[in-house]
């Protein structure tokens, strides 16, 4: 379940760090933010590719605190390889200037 802070557009939650359901589980959570279905949403391979799925499929060491960061369907993106997913809705915080 997404936690939503609405001042700073910014969703924080959590997707089970598994490669074979962490890029649906993400597109969900957009999905979900948008009001949207994920059929709704941009080709995600077509901007993102696998890199989401490969974060937890050779997860580094804990020491390393990996994680990545991707712009996607108007979301700044950030994945660390726990799970945990930031989304800072860059059309809402752009439209707020």
């Amino acid at each position: 379940m997404a936690d939503e802070d609405d001042e700073a557009n910014i969703v924080r939650a959590s997707i089970e760090p598994d490669p074979g359901a962490a890029e649906h589980d993400l597109l969900e959570l957009i999905a979900e933010s948008e009001g949207k279905s994920i059929e709704e949403l941009p080709p995600f391979y077509d901007q993102v590719d696998h890199f989401v799925e490969l974060l937890f499929k050779r997860p580094p060491s804990p020491e390393s605190q990996m994680q990545i960061a991707f712009s996607y369907a108007g979301y700044r993106v950030t994945v660390n390889q726990k799970g945990e997913v930031t989304l800072l809705n860059v059309k809402r915080s752009m439209a707020d200037q």
